[in-house]
């Protein structure tokens, strides 16, 4: 955890937090279980960058990347299948716009992809985790979930 949080340069700094594996073993709060410290960690970051270069909520989306496409300050998820990151522009990527205020339900945008990530016509895995994507309701959770699913092999 030192490393995580002593790291100078914000851009190595973003890169030690998606590739943490320490940091996804903590909750945002002992109120909240099943919460993550990482992915809450990435997504304030992501959003406190937009802020502070000029874009509000309503300019921002969730857009889906390739997986070999790491934006500093923005992406807030790297797996081996796909990227998720927060920005204002997303350049002919599948993307749902976060809407004029907060969401506090990561389905709800989710479900607003226009373009999945997941294989849910052939893949059965992937349409588990997709199914149980369309219900949580925490980002961070969300997020953690999908981290979880991988390393689980895509098994539970």
């Amino acid at each position: 955890m030192h490393d995580l949080l002593t790291e100078a340069d914000s851009e190595r700094a973003h890169q030690r937090w998606l590739e943490s594996e320490v940091a996804a073993l903590f909750n945002e709060s002992s109120f909240y279980p099943y919460t993550s410290l990482k992915y809450h960690t990435l997504l304030t970051a992501a959003l406190v960058y937009s802020y502070e270069i000029g874009y509000s909520f309503e300019d921002l989306a969730l857009i889906v990347d390739d997986p070999t496409t790491t934006i500093p300050h923005r992406t807030i998820f790297t797996s081996e299948r796909f990227n998720l990151r927060l920005a204002a522009s997303p350049n002919s990527r599948p993307y749902a716009p976060l809407g004029d205020s907060p969401q506090r339900s990561w389905a709800t945008i989710w479900q607003s992809l226009n373009e999945h990530p997941l294989e849910t016509a052939t893949n059965r895995w992937q349409m588990v985790l997709d199914s149980n994507l369309r219900r949580i309701r925490s980002w961070s959770t969300a997020l953690q979930y999908i981290e979880d699913f991988e390393a689980w092999g895509a098994r539970p």
